[in-house]
């Protein structure tokens, strides 16, 4: 590994980390202080939604900041994976997951995320958030693709059940079942948990293609 991959390796692992750090307690402070609040029944975005107690809060310091590292993050790995256009791909979308929590961050959804009459911002809410958790998913499933072929062997069998269990968040999330707030969960675990792996696995000098 070059000297320079090595210390973006551990930069991008870094600013993952810090990403997926200032989500969780930025998502545990809000619960914690916002009213009733189940996490299990409502959506994350309902803590940074306008006209809630934690909105401002959540959005600048919890959502904002989770999606800018995320998209260094997914940067950084393009950049160290640039020999393998498979992998190249794979991080850009997850660079959408990142972009796509940002906008969201930004364009707030409406008060308790209500589906009636609503704003502008709160279908920009929608659509970059939707996207984003399109972007990831589809770019967990080009990851595990390009993993098959590398000296990281673990990453591809952990790529497919992310992929699954991603999958099935999503459906929660846009069926808006019951437990939509434990759906949406699952999704955002398993995906960080992909890309830690990821993350780790480039820090440890994966690549490309194994001999």
């Amino acid at each position: 590994m070059r000297a320079a991959d090595a210390g973006l390796s551990r930069l991008a692992f870094a600013a993952l980390v810090a990403g997926l750090g200032v989500l969780l307690i930025a998502v545990l402070w809000g619960g914690a202080v916002y009213p009733g609040y189940d996490h299990a029944r409502q959506f994350m975005s309902e803590l940074g939604a306008t006209g809630a107690v934690t909105g401002p809060s959540v959005s600048l310091w919890g959502f904002a900041p989770n999606g800018v590292l995320v998209t260094i993050f997914s940067l950084l790995a393009a950049w160290i994976l640039r020999r393998s256009a498979l992998a190249v791909v794979a991080c850009l979308l997850l660079a959408g997951n990142g972009v796509g929590m940002t906008g969201a961050a930004v364009y707030p959804c409406d008060f308790e995320c209500s589906r009636s009459d609503p704003s502008v911002a709160a279908l920009l809410h929608d659509l970059f958030g939707g996207l984003g958790y399109l972007c990831a998913i589809v770019g967990v499933g080009a990851a595990a693709l390009w993993a098959r072929r590398t000296d990281a062997p673990l990453l591809a069998p952990l790529g497919v059940v992310v992929l699954i269990v991603s999958g099935v968040g999503f459906y929660g999330v846009v069926a808006e079942l019951e437990l939509r707030g434990l759906y949406q969960r699952a999704m955002e675990v398993a995906l960080a948990v992909f890309m830690l792996a990821l993350g780790w696995a480039l820090m440890k000098g994966v690549r490309g293609v194994r001999a």
